[in-house]
């Protein structure tokens, strides 16, 4: 679903299926505003069946049934209270899931339609997941970040130079014995370097690699002390980097880390709150703006007192996340 604002979040317009109805089975999706004024919208499509059919006609290494898609287990890192009857969890959730592709849809008209779609071959990788959208470098190249669905242990890169239309082989990224990374928040700086934040499903701290060749080589991954998830970059006009995370433990929450080093460190001891009191870790996903007038617009999912998931935003004044003091060597402002 995609929704529109003209008053840079104060009010939205409703919803409207994107691509188009027919494309179901999908999941988190990414956009990318091009300079030329096309939108990109980049998501990864799992193949469904019923489970009755995948039984009857397909290999059992090729799908997945309900006890392993929702079981207790598979469950447990994001939904503590899950604990569906196993004798029952196949008639509740009659479903198969199968493998799948990546997709890259086009709009040229402002994401009123995206009439245009390009499947992308991310072999040897199983597959090419990202919740964000791409980086456009100075001369129009464009580099997706993805992780490698539904294994969530390797990030990769594709690039095209065509606006889209085609694309690249993946470049590797990141992955390690002991790791599992996925859904990577990528940001090109003013100064040109790339930095990219990623999950790791392993320790549950944030990681960061960064780049000065346009991607084509990354540092290794080097723990951030950030142990919220998934995240949000952006670099404000100062120069200052933003990061937004959705916090899984308790206090619950959406909080804000900021960096003035360039992302080397982030002040963990010190996050700004941007919304809590959520009554469980069913949360998160931020997304942030940077409006006219300096402050941030910053939309996440979770539910309210009464146990309604829906999607929520704060709009943090330009004075919240200002830059602190400087003090002297004496310590004084």
């Amino acid at each position: 679903m995609l929704m529109r604002s003209e008053d840079q979040g104060l009010s939205w317009g409703p919803p409207a299926i994107v691509p188009a109805p027919r494309w179901h089975g999908v999941e988190c999706a990414g956009l990318t505003a091009l300079r030329s004024g096309r939108i990109l919208l980049n998501q990864w499509r799992f193949d469904w069946y019923p489970l009755d059919h995948a039984r009857r006609h397909l290999n059992p290494e090729d799908y997945d049934p309900p006890e392993k898609l929702m079981g207790p287990s598979a469950m447990a890192a994001e939904l503590v209270d899950w604990a569906p009857d196993p004798l029952t969890i196949a008639q509740c959730f009659p479903w198969a899931r199968g493998k799948g592709q990546t997709w890259i849809h086009r709009s040229d008209d402002g994401g009123r339609t995206f009439a245009h779609s390009s499947r992308i071959d991310t072999r040897p990788f199983s597959g090419g997941y990202g919740i964000r959208g791409a980086i456009e470098l100075p001369d129009g190249e464009i580099i997706l970040p993805l992780c490698d669905v539904p294994h969530y242990r390797n990030v990769f890169v594709v690039r095209s130079r065509d606006g889209g239309e085609s694309w690249s082989g993946p470049e590797p990224v990141a992955g390690a014995e002991g790791h599992e990374f996925e859904e990577p928040a990528p940001l090109l700086l003013i100064s040109g370097r790339l930095i990219m934040l990623l999950r790791d499903n392993r320790s549950r701290i944030l990681h960061l690699v960064r780049s000065e060749d346009e991607g084509h080589s990354w540092t290794v991954p080097r723990a951030t002390g950030i142990i919220d998830y998934p995240a949000h970059l952006l670099e404000l006009p100062d120069g200052r980097i933003v990061c937004v995370t959705g916090r899984r433990a308790p206090p619950f929450g959406i909080m804000l880390y900021v960096s003035e080093d360039g992302g080397e460190t982030w002040g963990c001891d010190r996050p700004m709150i941007v919304c809590a009191g959520f009554p469980n870790r069913d949360l998160g996903y931020p997304t942030m703006a940077l409006r006219s007038d300096g402050s941030l617009f910053i939309a996440y999912y979770g539910q309210d007192a009464n146990g309604v998931t829906g999607i929520q935003a704060s709009i943090l004044r330009p004075q919240a996340i200002a830059p602190a003091p400087r003090k002297d060597i004496n310590g004084r402002n």
